[in-house]
């Protein structure tokens, strides 16, 4: 259920990912690239919207948390457009492989977890 005055459409299935910048990346070149490799995902129709959130570092809210620093959510239509999206990066074709290996050389230390929303 969306909270009270919320009109935005559910986000049904998000892949939440945080890591932290290779040395010498560029917060900036890192959201260019992202921004890139989602928009050509939406416009396959896997993807509707993506965050990139920077965390606050917190001693009592951190318990156990990984220690990166950047964290993002691909906010997919559908659990399958989720699965769909992974199969389709997983061919390698282009563009989508150049488009992921620009995101992914940036990063390091990366964890990912899919969820579905309740």
């Amino acid at each position: 259920m969306n909270a009270v005055g919320d009109d935005q459409p559910l986000e049904r299935c998000s892949l939440f990912g945080t890591f932290n910048l290779r040395s010498g990346t560029e917060i900036g070149s890192f959201q260019q690239a992202f921004n890139a490799l989602c928009e050509h995902l939406k416009v396959k129709g896997y993807l509707h919207s993506w965050r990139v959130w920077e965390r606050v570092f917190h001693d009592r809210y951190d318990a156990r948390f990984p220690s990166t620093s950047i964290v993002l959510e691909m906010c997919f239509h559908t659990e399958r457009a989720s699965n769909d999206n992974w199969d389709y990066i997983q061919a390698g074709d282009e563009p989508v492989r150049s488009l992921h290996s620009a995101v992914t050389r940036k990063v390091a230390d990366a964890h990912f977890v899919l969820c579905r929303r309740l």
